[in-house]
């Protein structure tokens, strides 16, 4: 009988054929793991399959799908789900190269502690202005402003401790492992964020369950984040760079609020924050001379206010 896969990693990807390819090289090298890779094509209008297939044609553990509509990252996550085999699953951006032994590393941390619902590899940017620099060392909000809060955010690779250690978080963008009877068992990524505040949510929703989630510096992954021609690095550096993307930035972080944040909290972001960001981003926007994006931001707002 054919052994099942350990873990099934998970990869979105939209018109990105030479990173894709190059995310899944780097799974495919991981060692001492059975291993299945699903990569669920979200409509690409390039050359993605074929490219696949040239390079990896002859694996069978490489497993390719396509959205029947572009549809973002949470139904891109959830679709791959439905056909993985795994009894862990990793779900990570295409703009990634995951290190040496990354996947054993995060499967240990899983063995050593039975209430982790969650487990990440540290991620370390390799972009020009970014090189060697550490994403972040836990990833949590500020519950009266919805403002993101990083541990160590842009930390220097050279001035991380020596011997591996573990960071409590609640959340992790980019790449993260979850046993699989624990994703099915908080429902999944919430399709109707679309995107931007999807992975937030589906990590306070294994905390809130009482599972632990953690960053691993055993594990890493180089994250080489994807920049579109003609984007303004301003507004990608803000998360605003096209209008669709904005208006749901906007939304989301009122939705999010929401659902997790207490009464009083949710009052202070949705009447004062919310507000002030507004203001702030529109202008920031308006400055890049991108009136669209601006719009974008204050219907997204309004719509949030709303609970539209």
């Amino acid at each position: 009988m054919e052994r099942l896969p350990d873990i099934s990693v998970i990869i979105p990807t939209f018109n990105r054929a030479t990173m894709v390819c190059d995310c899944v090289a780097s799974v495919l090298a991981q060692e001492n793991v059975a291993l299945e890779v699903v990569v669920v094509d979200d409509c690409s209008p390039d050359d993605t399959k074929a490219r696949l297939d040239e390079r990896f044609g002859g694996d069978p553990r490489v497993r390719y799908s396509r959205n029947e509509k572009n549809s973002f990252q949470a139904v891109s996550r959830n679709n791959g789900v439905k056909i993985a085999n795994g009894k862990f699953l990793l779900f990570l951006d295409d703009d990634n190269i995951l290190g040496e032994n990354a996947l054993v590393s995060l499967l240990d941390e899983f063995k050593k502690n039975p209430k982790l619902g969650l487990a990440a590899p540290m991620a370390v940017h390799k972009r020009p202005g970014k090189d060697n620099l550490i994403w972040s060392l836990g990833s949590d909000f500020n519950r009266w402003t919805s403002q993101p809060k990083d541990n160590c955010p842009n930390l220097p690779l050279e001035k991380l401790p020596l011997e591996p250690q573990t960071y409590s978080t609640s959340y992790y963008p980019n790449g993260f492992m979850v046993p699989r009877e624990i994703y099915d068992e908080v429902g999944g990524f919430d399709e109707s964020y679309v995107q931007i505040f999807e992975e937030s949510d589906f990590g306070w929703k294994i905390r809130e369950a009482g599972y632990d989630a953690i960053i691993s510096t055993k594990a890493r992954t180089e994250h080489l984040g994807f920049l579109e021609p003609g984007c303004v690095p301003e507004l990608r550096q803000l998360g605003i760079e096209k209008p669709y993307r904005t208006y749901c930035f906007a939304r989301n972080r009122l939705r999010f609020a929401r659902r997790h944040f207490s009464f009083m909290q949710i009052l202070s972001v949705t009447l004062v924050f919310a507000p002030l960001s507004a203001v702030y981003y529109c202008a920031v926007a308006l400055k890049s001379r991108r009136a669209d994006i601006a719009w974008a931001y204050l219907k997204g707002t309004l719509t949030g206010i709303f609970g539209l």
